[in-house]
C-alpha cells in the first residue's frame, strides 16, 4: 500500500512504538514502519502482536531485555580475515543467549514469529566457543589455548624477576616502581638526585617527577616486551579464529537479528495495543471499510494522561452501497478529526498494528490512501491555496482506482463557491465512476443535494447538540449537516444586531439563488 503518512500524523505512532522497543534494531524498525507490501504480511504482524499481548497479559512474557547493537559486528564478521574485538563478541554472546532463551516462548506461541523458532538459536553453538576463550569483559582468557598458557606463565615469571631486581633501586627517598607499558622503571620525585645509571623514559604520572629504566634491566624489559607482543599476536589469532567461526554462522546470526527485530516490534505493538485497548482489524480483499466505535490513538493517550477530554467514538461504513461519504457540518464539529481517524486507523491496520475500535473493524485491501488536508499553498513555488489543491487533485485523478481510499478535506474551497462546488461535483463524479472509496468534507451547500441524488455518494454529518450548541463528534450517515455559522457566531459573542443583519442577508441570498 502507498499512503500519504505525513498529513495523517503517522509519525506519532512510530515514535510511540520506538519508545516501547527494547533493542536498537527494533527501534529502527519502528522508526521506519510503513504499510506492509501485502495484506498477508500485515496479518502476520497482527498475529504476532496478538500472541505477544496474550503472553504479556497472562504474565508469561516474553519480555525483551535491552540489548546492544550487534549489526556492525555481524557486518565486520562477514569480511574474511577480520578479527572482531572481544567486547563485540561479548555483545554477540548476550544477543545469542537471549535468542536461545526466547525459543521456548515462540515454540509455545508460534504466531509470535512466522519464520519459525529455529531461527532464534541457529547460531547458538557459537556461545560455548566464545565462553571458552573470552573473559566476561571481552579480554582473551590466559588459558585460551596451550600457547597462551605457556606465554602467560613466562610473562609472570619475567615480571617477578624484574620486580626482585628492582628492589635495590627503591631505597632512595620517594622512589617507586612504575610500569611504562611492559617496561619496569623507577619513578623519582622532582629534585631527586639522579643516582641510578639508566635510560630516561619521560616524566612520571601527571607530569610529576621522572622515570628511569635501570641499565641492567633493559635486556630483561626487552624480553618482557617481546613476550607481551607474542601474547598479543596469539590473542589476535584467537579472535581471528573466533571470527572465522562467526562467519561460518553468518546466516544464523543475520536470522537472529531479523527475528529479534520482529519480536521487539511485535512486543512493542502489543504494549501499544494494551495502552489503546485496541484489537486486530479483519483484513479483507474487497475495498471496504467498517470502523465501529473507533477512536483516534492520540486522543486516547491524551485523555489517559489528563491532557485532553474524553474522546467520542466514531463509526464509519464504506462499501459498495456507500462508496463515498460527503461530510458536512460546522467547523467545530470534528470533520477533520474524523478524516484523520479513518486514515490513520486504515494505515495502522495495513502496517499490522492493532487499532482502537470498540466494535467491528474491517479494513479492505486498499493499494493507496490518498490524503488532502490542510493548506497546500507554497510560497516557494508561488502556489495559492486553491492552486495547491488543484495540484493535489491532478495527482489523485492520475492514479485513483477501485482500490484507492480518498480522504479530502474541504473539497472545492479556495475559489468562488459556485465554481468550487461545480469542480467538486465533477471530481466526485469522475472518482465514483472509477469505483474509488472514501470520505470528503465540505462547506459547500450545493454538494449536499448533489450527494443526495448521486448513486455513489452518501451524505453524512457530524452530529451537533443544537440546545447546548456544542459538537458531539458523532458521525451520522445519510443526514447532511448544517454549517451553523451564524448560530456559532452569536454564541461566541458577536453583537446580536450584526448577526440578525447577517440572517437577513442570508435570506436575500437564498431568494436570489
Amino acid at each position: 500500500m502507498e499512503a500519504d503518512l505525513k498529513p495523517l500524523e503517522f509519525e506519532g505512532i512510530r515514535r510511540l512504538l520506538e519508545k516501547l522497543c527494547a533493542t536498537p534494531f527494533g527501534a529502527d524498525a519502528a522508526r521506519n514502519l510503513g504499510p506492509a507490501p501485502t495484506v498477508g504480511v500485515a496479518r502476520q504482524l497482527q498475529d504476532a502482536i496478538s500472541a505477544a499481548r496474550l503472553g504479556l497479559e497472562s504474565g508469561e512474557g516474553p519480555v525483551l531485555p535491552e540489548l546492544p547493537d550487534v549489526r556492525a559486528a555481524i557486518r565486520q564478521v562477514a569480511s574474511p580475515g577480520a578479527a572482531l574485538a572481544g567486547t563485540a563478541f561479548r555483545n554477540l554472546a548476550l544477543v545469542l543467549r537471549v535468542g536461545k532463551e526466547l525459543r521456548p516462548f515462540v515454540e509455545k506461541r508460534p504466531g509470535l514469529l512466522p519464520t519459525g523458532a529455529a531461527r532464534l538459536d541457529a547460531a547458538a553453538d557459537l556461545l560455548p566457543k566464545i565462553d571458552a576463550v573470552l573473559m566476561p569483559n571481552g579480554a582473551v582468557r590466559e588459558d585460551g589455548n596451550a600457547q597462551l598458557r605457556q606465554l602467560h606463565t613466562e610473562l609472570k615469571g619475567e615480571r617477578e624477576q624484574i620486580q626482585k631486581a628492582m628492589q635495590s633501586h627503591l631505597s632512595a627517598p620517594g622512589a617507586k616502581l612504575h610500569w611504562s607499558g611492559q617496561r619496569a622503571c623507577v619513578h623519582l620525585p622532582d629534585g631527586a638526585t639522579d643516582q641510578i645509571r639508566g635510560v630516561r623514559r619521560g616524566t612520571g604520572p601527571g607530569g610529576h617527577g621522572y622515570l628511569i629504566e635501570p641499565m641492567e634491566l633493559v635486556a630483561s624489559n626487552n624480553r618482557l616486551e617481546k613476550t607481551a607482543g607474542s601474547i598479543e599476536q596469539e590473542n589476535q589469532a584467537i579472535l581471528r579464529a573466533l571470527s572465522d567461526e562467526g562467519r561460518e554462522r553468518l546466516v544464523g546470526l543475520q536470522h537472529l537479528v531479523e527475528s529479534l527485530t520482529w519480536l521487539d516490534l511485535a512486543i512493542a505493538g502489543a504494549q501499544l495495543s494494551i495502552h489503546l485497548n485496541a484489537k486486530a482489524a479483519e483484513m479483507v480483499d474487497a475495498p471496504v471499510l467498517t470502523l465501529e466505535e473507533a477512536y483516534h490513538p492520540q486522543l486516547i493517550l491524551a485523555y489517559a494522561e489528563k491532557r485532553g477530554p474524553q474522546p467520542k467514538p466514531l463509526s464509519v461504513h464504506i462499501n459498495a452501497d456507500c462508496p463515498i461519504l460527503v461530510v458536512t457540518g460546522p467547523n467545530t464539529g470534528g470533520k477533520s478529526v474524523s478524516l484523520k481517524t479513518v486514515g490513520l486507523l486504515t494505515v495502522m491496520a495495513h502496517c499490522g498494528l492493532h487499532i482502537p475500535v470498540g466494535g467491528r473493524a474491517q479494513v479492505g485491501n486498499f493499494t493507496r490512501v490518498f490524503v488532502d488536508m490542510g493548506d497546500p499553498q507554497s510560497v516557494a513555488f508561488e502556489l495559492s491555496t486553491y492552486s495547491g489543491h488543484v495540484e493535489v487533485l491532478k495527482r489523485l485523478l492520475a492514479d485513483a482506482d477501485e482500490h484507492t481510499l480518498i480522504l479530502l478535506d474541504e473539497l472545492g474551497t479556495g475559489t468562488d463557491p459556485e465554481e468550487g462546488a461545480a469542480l467538486a461535483m465533477a471530481v466526485l463524479d469522475h472518482l465514483a465512476e472509477r469505483g474509488v472509496r472514501g470520505m470528503v468534507t465540505t462547506h459547500l451547500t450545493p454538494l449536499k443535494s448533489f450527494a443526495d441524488q448521486h448513486g455513489s455518494l452518501r451524505n453524512a454529518s457530524m452530529r451537533f447538540d443544537h440546545e447546548r450548541l456544542e459538537p458531539t463528534y458523532e458521525l451520522e450517515i445519510g443526514i447532511p449537516g448544517r454549517s451553523l455559522g451564524l448560530v456559532i457566531a452569536a454564541k461566541r459573542g458577536l453583537p446580536e444586531n450584526l448577526v440578525n443583519k447577517a440572517r437577513h442577508y442570508l435570506e436575500t441570498l437564498h431568494q436570489h439563488s
